[in-house]
Formats: structure tokens, C-alpha cells, sequence
């Protein structure tokens, strides 16, 4: 008996996909014996191949079969059946993944109907281009779907959400930075996304909306809303009028209250809002935990027994409890006598009881002179301590730097190390070298006014992976400094010296690096700023990745790649050969509307860790009062 010939199906759609899909299929008729298949995947792919050739309802398809849709099956589709797919998916609730969801969304026709929108997943709306959807009546009821969608889906700050936050408030006929209620009910979830000068001017309509985003606010946003909350205008009134119903309803803003906000805050609503919270933690919802500190109310209120007042440190006091090293050492006594304290084999939870006494005798820090004494002591000190400080002297972190090698505490180190360039030192070859056995990573939990301090000659020891959780601006300044220390380097081996900074890169900085044939490979492409990127033509980019420039077509559905291909025609990409999609099609153009440049700052968010920081600020307002 003959095989059937795989001619005529591969020929439905000269994919990858269907000679896979037509192996199967023989499989599954029974052919090649000697494999055992699994049934289940086997016929999934093979009613693939019968819904690409149009024989089978994608509605009738397993569930599972949606479940594992990659970018290369969708690809395999003419663009009804992509459409066919991703009705299915709405009618069988299914639940995509994001580069799920963006593959499908790009095989979609470029025309579609109200009606074949209302058939379509509302978080696949989220991947399309508002400028389908040109007139009134079409962008309306496009963005009438789009702000029930959970946006969210989309990161935050990301092209494609400014995108659609763009073209709604168009829709809208919104062209300043007032919105109405209507205008915030539109937009949904976009409405979070609104700029720090929409907050300034709609407060009364925006806040409520912040309060439930259940998202960061970016730092304009957080500083629009703390003027608003300081100056008492709507929706809230002045924090002096506040209720503890009125701290319910602020919810997400909580975080943004600062000090001078907190203490005009009524001090008997402060006690009834923390002690109904710590009652009903459900008030704050599932996201937030709040842990209250522990007071030692018990022992700090005993005095201490007549006699047993220590004057000097010793092995005596192992034998003190709890309490009677709480009422009876002073800080002042452990502060002159340290070495006795790193000598003598107290508890930890004595040495815990010690560090108590020093907090309290130096609240603003300890003083230098006591800091190059800690010894050992050291390693009970946090982060947030050392940052109190105030170091200048070399010897001082060269003293503590050898008591924390080999104790795992780098982040003691690193904040003794920024503590120290606050203060104006330098960091000198013997630091650099007790720094060693740190990875330099570290530069990237520095301020960015401490990275200021960082010789260039430290750039010279940076590795390539050590600057790959620094924020943008860290790389900003970091990539100046290298600048600086290669400058004398040229040709491949400036890049080579250079390619760990060029996250910090400017735009110009990246068109000059296209003229040299660098050859750059994706991975740096990929670390490359956004907004650096974005302005690069596609001949430059080709002329910056030489022979690497078809790794981009691995790349089209992630950042920054994605963000790069929104902002090219489409004829210019379809020149490289690689068949890359998303550009902006021929004849279009980019409306760049007022309201982008809110989006411009780059300003890191607040991230939800942040939330009720300030709650300490209304204990200690409570404590004063």
C-alpha cells in the first residue's frame, strides 16, 4: 500500500506547522507503526491541520489545544481563521497568555465589524491599534470595550498601553488635562494611567479612581496627589476633617501621605483607623499585610534595682535578665566600652537589648567615633542604621569591612560604602580591593547622587552582567563615568569595554556607535533604554546588530524590540527580509498628541512594598501627642 502523497496538504499553507501537523496526521491514521504516540496531542494537532484546510469548527476544539497555541501555529492561519480562533476563545472562556494573545491579535483582519468586535476577547482588544477604528462611532465603541478589559495585562508605562490611553482620551475629545467622570468611566483602566496634571486639575474625579487602581502610582502622579491631599480640596476635604472612614476610602493613596499630611491627620482617628485594622485586616484588602512593632511597655517601665546600675562592662551582666539590661545599662557605657562588648559571649538577644540603648542614646545615628569602635558589633547593625550615618574617614570602612568578610553582609557593606561617598570620600585601592569578593553589582544599590563619588577607574572592573538590575538613571550616570575611563580605547575594543553601559546610552550616543560596525548581539540590543531606541531608523539599527539582524525576528514580540517595530514603517522592515510585523502601515501616520509628553520622565514607580511605610510616621504622631 502507498502513502498518501503530502503534496496537496502542505500546499493549504506551505507551513512548518502543517508537515508537522500532516506526520501526525499519518500517525494517527496508523502509519509508522514502530512510534508510539500520544494520542491526545496527536489529535489535537491533526484537528489543527483539518481547521487550517477549513474542515473542522475551532469551537469544537479542546480546550487544551488553546492552551498551548504558539506564535508559529497562528502564523499558519489566513487571517478569517485567526479570527475564527479568537472568537472561539471568547466563546469558550478561555484564558490566553500575553504572547499568546499579541500572535493572534496580529493575524487579525485590519477591518473588523462592531459586531465581529463584540465576539472577540476583551483582552485581545488590548494588542490592537486604535488607528483601526478611525470616526467616531467605531473609536467609541472599540474604547467602550477596551475600559472593560483588565489593562493590566498590558505593563505599565508600555508603548501599546500609552497607545491606547492616547487614542481614548482623542476619542473622548479630550485635549487638555481636565476629565470629567463620564470621560474616567470611558477610559476604565486607562484612567489609572493618567498623568500627574490630570490629577492637579480633575482631582475630585480622578482620585477615587487611584484609590482603587490597586496599582503603584508613578512619582507625578504620587506628587500631584499629595498637594491635592495637603491643600484639603475635594473629593476628601482637608486631613484635619478626616475620619477613620475617610482612611477606608483613600485605600491605594495611603502610600503617598507623608509626614506633614500624617500629623494634621485628627490623633484619636489615627488610633481607631490602626486599631480596626488590626482587628479586620480584610479592610486593606488581600494585597496588603501590616506588621505593628513590639513594644517592650513591660520592661521599659520597671526601674532598675537598687544596686545592680552597672559602671563598666562585664561578665556580670550575662547574668542580668531581659529587663534589668533594658532599666539598667545606659548607652552612653556600652558606647565607650565596645571591645568589652565584642569580648564577653553575650546572647544575641542581649546584644539585641545593647544595640536598643545605642539606638536610643544617638537617635540621629551613631557618631563616627563610635562606628570605627563596633567591631563585631557590626553585624547586628541594619542597612537603614548605616544610612543614618555620617562616615568621612577611610580607615573607619576598612576597619568594618574586614569584620563583615566572609559574614554575608553585603548589604551592610553596600550601605556603609554609600554612607561613606555621601560624605565625600573616595574610594581609594585599598577599599576597592576589601570590595572585591562583593560583584559590582552593587553600583546598583548606590542613590544616584552617590554614584557621582564612583571614580571612572572602578569602571574598568565592571563584568558584563554586574549592571543588569540598575535602574535607568543608575546606567545613565554609569555609562558617562565609562565613557570617561575608555576614552583613550578605540575601535572593537571601546565596545567591548562599552556594551555593560550602553543601557545608559543616549539615542545620538547610538547612531554614532551604527557607524563603526560594532556587530552588537540582541542580548545588549535588548538592554538598550526605550526611549533611546525608538528614535533609531531601521537602517541604523541594521548597521548597529550587522550580521545579528535577523536575531530581531525572535525578538518582534517582546521589549524593546515590539517598542521599536511600533515606531517603523512597515515598508522599511519588510526591506530587511525578515519578516517582522507591527509596523505602521503605508500611508499611516503617527499622531503624537499633547498629552505623550506627561509620559516622558521616566520616573521609577512606587512599588506596593512601599505601602503603609508611613505608618510608622502615625505611630510616632501618636507617641508625641
Amino acid at each position: 500500500m502507498a502513502l498518501p502523497t503530502a503534496q496537496p496538504l502542505l500546499g493549504s499553507c506551505g507551513s512548518p506547522i502543517c508537515s508537522r501537523s500532516f506526520l501526525l496526521l499519518l500517525l494517527s491514521l496508523g502509519w509508522l507503526p514502530l512510534l508510539q504516540t500520544q494520542t491526545t496531542r496527536t489529535s489535537q494537532e491533526a484537528a489543527l491541520l483539518h481547521a487550517v484546510t477549513g474542515t473542522v469548527d475551532f469551537a469544537s476544539l479542546p480546550t487544551g489545544l488553546f492552551l498551548g497555541l504558539t506564535c508559529d501555529e497562528v502564523s499558519g492561519l489566513s487571517m478569517g481563521h485567526a479570527k475564527e480562533l479568537a472568537m472561539a476563545v471568547r466563546q469558550k472562556n478561555i484564558v490566553l497568555q500575553v504572547h499568546q494573545l499579541r500572535c493572534l491579535a496580529r493575524r487579525l483582519p485590519k477591518h473588523l465589524t462592531n459586531e465581529e468586535l463584540d465576539a472577540l476577547p476583551l483582552d485581545l482588544l488590548l494588542f490592537l491599534n486604535p488607528a483601526m477604528f478611525p470616526g467616531q462611532q467605531a473609536c467609541a465603541h472599540f474604547f467602550s470595550l477596551i475600559s472593560k478589559a483588565n489593562v493590566n495585562v498590558l505593563p505599565r508605562r508600555s508603548l501599546e498601553r500609552q497607545r491606547l490611553l492616547t487614542g481614548a482620551l482623542k476619542c473622548q475629545g479630550v485635549y487638555g488635562f481636565q476629565v470629567s467622570e463620564t470621560d474616567a468611566r470611558a477610559l476604565g483602566g486607562l484612567a489609572c494611567d493618567l498623568p500627574g496634571e490630570f490629577v492637579a486639575k480633575s482631582s475630585e474625579v480622578l482620585l477615587p479612581w487611584l484609590a482603587r487602581c490597586g496599582g503603584p502610582l508613578d512619582q507625578g502622579q504620587a506628587k500631584a496627589v499629595r498637594e491635592v491631599l495637603r491643600s484639603g480640596r475635594a473629593p476628601y476635604g482637608p486631613p484635619s476633617t478626616w475620619s477613620v472612614s475617610t482612611l477606608d476610602a483613600l485605600q491605594g493613596l495611603l502610600v503617598v501621605l507623608d509626614e506633614s499630611i500624617v500629623h494634621s491627620i485628627p490623633k484619636d482617628v489615627i488610633t481607631e483607623w490602626l486599631q480596626g485594622i488590626s482587628r479586620e485586616p480584610s479592610r486593606l484588602g488581600s494585597k496588603w499585610t501590616v506588621t505593628h512593632p513590639r513594644f517592650r511597655r513591660d520592661t521599659e517601665q520597671k526601674a532598675c534595682p537598687p544596686g545592680k546600675e552597672p559602671n563598666v562592662v562585664d561578665e556580670n551582666l550575662i547574668f542580668y535578665q531581659n529587663w534589668e539590661l533594658e532599666a539598667c545599662v545606659d548607652g552612653t557605657l556600652l558606647a565607650g566600652q565596645m571591645d568589652l562588648v565584642n569580648e564577653i559571649p553575650f546572647t544575641y538577644e542581649q546584644l539585641s537589648i545593647f544595640k536598643h540603648k545605642l539606638d536610643k542614646t544617638y537617635p540621629q545615628g551613631y557618631p563616627e567615633s563610635l562606628i570605627k569602635q563596633l567591631g563585631h558589633f557590626f553585624r547586628y547593625v541594619s542597612p537603614e542604621d548605616i544610612r543614618q550615618w555620617n562616615v568621612t574617614s577611610p580607615d573607619t570602612v576598612n576597619t568594618l569591612l574586614k569584620v563583615s568578610k566572609g559574614q554575608k553582609m553585603d548589604a551592610q557593606v553596600i550601605a556603609l560604602v554609600a554612607c561613606y561617598l555621601r560624605g565625600g570620600g573616595k574610594l581609594d585601592e585599598d577599599i576597592v580591593k576589601a570590595l572585591d569578593n562583593i560583584p559590582l553589582s552593587y553600583l546598583c544599590d548606590f542613590s544616584p547622587q552617590d554614584l557621582h563619588a564612583i571614580p571612572s577607574s572602578v569602571m574598568w572592573l565592571v563584568g558584563l552582567h554586574d549592571l543588569d538590575k540598575c535602574s535607568q538613571r543608575h546606567l545613565g550616570i554609569l555609562y558617562q563615568k565609562a565613557c570617561s575611563a575608555f576614552q583613550n580605547v578605540s575601535g572593537l575594543e571601546y565596545f567591548e569595554k562599552i556594551r555593560t553601559f550602553l543601557g545608559g546610552a543616549s539615542r545620538e550616543d547610538l547612531r554614532a556607535l551604527s557607524q563603526h560596525n560594532v556587530s552588537m548581539d540582541i542580548a545588549t540590543f535588548k538592554k538598550l533604554q526605550v526611549d533611546a531606541l525608538v528614535g533609531l531608523s531601521v537602517a541604523e539599527v541594521q548597521k548597529l546588530l550587522g550580521p545579528h539582524i535577523g536575531d530581531l525576528k525572535t525578538e518582534e514580540d517582546k521589549s524593546p524590540v515590539r517598542d521599536w517595530l511600533f515606531r517603523q514603517q512597515q515598508k522599511d522592515l519588510d526591506s530587511l527580509g525578515l519578516g517582522l510585523q507591527g509596523g505602521i502601515p503605508n500611508g499611516y501616520l503617527i499622531l503624537d498628541f499633547n498629552v505623550r509628553e506627561a509620559f516622558s520622565s521616566g520616573a521609577p514607580l512606587l512599588g506596593p512594598g512601599f505601602v503603609f511605610a508611613w505608618i510608622p510616621a502615625l505611630l510616632s504622631a501618636l507617641r508625641l501627642s
